[in-house]
């Protein structure tokens, strides 16, 4: 089974910390399959931002809100970089802002909501969604929608090449690749397609990802459309 797929070093993403005791101002640490921040003191570690564990003991001044070691009830928000296709400009980085609301914890053990909005900083203006989602996907293929003509998204969300597991994802990250499998992928129509060609992935990417292999992905294409 193959891991992460990363190119380069780690991505440093300026980032805002509301919670009961304000704001604070942080960096999220992107490494591909780790996403680390510093909070007041504590530092926090995980696979996904929505499931930042801390690591060690909180701090006692202003102790992180926490669901079993995760944080929770607060919005992190974070502004990062993605490749795009502009009509006028052509290929170029345009900034990526994301908030993720984090709720409160509840009976199941789970936190009671998770959502997240995404804001794109065009030369020609913000384009941006307006109702929370619970899965980067789902807010990425939203913002997708609301594009100008002429403007695409060139990351993984939006490659040819990039598919989900039939029973589910996570919020950030689990999309696989089969860049090194591309005509074996072309030829998947649907869930038991992938099924037999899951173990063949190349790795897992994270949605706003971008590689030399890029391809625009065509409506209606594998198991996810």
């Amino acid at each position: 089974m193959s891991g992460t797929l990363w190119y380069g070093s780690p991505q440093h993403y300026p980032a805002v910390v509301t919670d009961r005791w304000g704001q604070c101002e942080t960096t999220l640490i992107n490494s591909g399959g780790t996403f680390t921040m510093v909070l007041r003191g504590n530092r926090f570690e995980g696979t996904s931002v929505d499931s930042l564990a801390l690591v060690g003991a909180p701090t006692e001044a202003e102790p992180p809100a926490l669901n079993h070691g995760d944080l929770c009830s607060c919005t992190i928000e974070w502004r990062m970089s993605v490749e795009a296709s502009l009509a006028d400009t052509g290929l170029t980085s345009i900034p990526l802002t994301a908030r993720l609301a984090l709720g409160d914890p509840a009976p199941d053990n789970a936190i009671d909501s998770v959502g997240v909005t995404l804001k794109l900083h065009l030369p020609t203006g913000v384009v941006e969604t307006t109702t929370p989602q619970g899965w980067m996907e789902d807010a990425l293929l939203d913002l997708q929608r609301r594009l100008p003509d002429g403007t695409r998204l060139l990351a993984c969300i939006s490659c040819a090449f990039s598919d989900y597991h039939p029973a589910g994802s996570g919020f950030i990250g689990s999309m696989a690749c089969f860049r090194d499998r591309k005509d074996a992928y072309r030829a998947v129509a649907g869930k038991w397609d992938l099924f037999d060609l899951w173990d063949e992935r190349s790795g897992f990417v994270q949605e706003t990802f971008h590689c030399p292999d890029f391809e625009q992905r065509q409506s209606g294409s594998g198991y996810r459309g």
